[in-house]
């Protein structure tokens, strides 16, 4: 079978944005299949770049074979069979080669949502990437974001987060062809599927096929921890937007909207009209809250013994990319 790896696709956006969503409607398209999110590719390529020689060609693909998320992946895949890539590019595309394949799939992607900041990197390393970058309400976000527990710890923070990762997004698409890069708003996907789907799949170059209106998901076989594809799939839920108006209180409304009421107008986004100055005290106790409590999660994180490693590792990657200034 074979792969296309000239134009792969990337789905971008702020976390609970409904970047999964997006991605588990495409891995049904029959030509189609992403795996779980990567997150090391930013890191390692700015700190290890392109092997030299078959050492370091070894060397980086057991750092990146051997991180917790990408052996969830399920490949049967060894260090050496990297050996002759003299580029970062091409070891990427042979690890997501081997990605179709197990999954039958002639084209592959990926979803990782914090690449939103990268759309820069990722169009360098793939010249005829497809950059799909989906957002949503940030209140909306904000809700879900902070239930989570995955990174901000209050609705300040989260408006922040929310502003940069979308701001970020929509300034590098701003500067790349309408060929390489998409918005897709969340709402709109809800409210009109077929239609998104219809844009969607014309952009990425895919004939619309039916198959795109459900839910294709990735859960771990419980006895080898693999990422496999079930067989059932679920249809998209419309209701699920607008929870900000009866779940968000209305202190963290002002506070969202004081933060990044210019960039959901622009969006489009229904306003309240209320904003307020927030201090210079108020914005210090919120970052010390959040400083905090990022710094327990991921001391949790490096306690749990299977991804302790992987992290360290993604540490490590990051610390020679400041020490070397690339």
């Amino acid at each position: 079978m074979d792969i296309d790896s000239d134009s792969p696709i990337f789905i971008v956006g702020c976390p609970r944005s409904g970047t999964t969503m997006l991605r588990n409607l495409l891995s049904s398209h029959p030509h189609l299949t992403f795996p779980e999110e990567s997150h090391f590719i930013p890191a390692f390529y700015r700190g290890y770049g392109n092997p030299r020689d078959e050492a370091q060609a070894r060397r980086l693909a057991e750092r990146v074979l051997s991180l917790q998320w990408v052996s969830r992946w399920g490949l049967q895949l060894e260090a050496q069979s990297f050996a002759d890539c003299r580029s970062f590019r091409e070891l990427l595309r042979r690890l997501y080669e081997a990605w179709a394949r197990r999954e039958n799939k002639p084209r592959w992607g990926d979803k990782t949502p914090d690449y939103v900041t990268e759309i820069p990197l990722l169009v360098t390393l793939f010249p005829g990437a497809r950059i799909i970058h989906i957002y949503r309400d940030g209140r909306d976000a904000a809700l879900s974001w902070i239930r989570i527990r995955y990174q901000p710890q209050n609705v300040y923070t989260a408006a922040r987060l929310w502003k940069s990762f979308v701001g970020s997004g929509r300034q590098a698409g701003a500067a790349l062809p309408r060929e390489t890069y998409l918005d897709v708003c969340y709402e709109k996907l809800l409210e009109q599927p077929r239609e998104t789907m219809q844009r969607v799949c014309e952009f990425i170059g895919e004939p619309f096929d039916e198959a795109v209106l459900g839910l294709s998901r990735l859960k771990p076989d419980p006895r080898t921890g693999a990422m496999e594809r079930t067989s059932s799939r679920q249809e998209i839920r419309p209701g699920n937007r607008g929870k900000w108006k009866t779940q968000m209180s209305p202190r963290d409304r002002v506070v969202f909207e004081s933060v990044a009421g210019d960039l959901l107008e622009a969006l489009g986004y229904e306003t309240e009209g209320r904003t307020r100055r927030i201090s210079s005290p108020e914005r210090l106790g919120w970052d010390l809250h959040q400083g905090f409590w990022w710094t327990m999660r991921r001391l949790r994180t490096l306690h749990h013994q299977p991804y302790r490693w992987s992290v360290l590792k993604m540490i490590w990657a990051r610390a020679r990319c400041r020490f070397s200034g690339a």
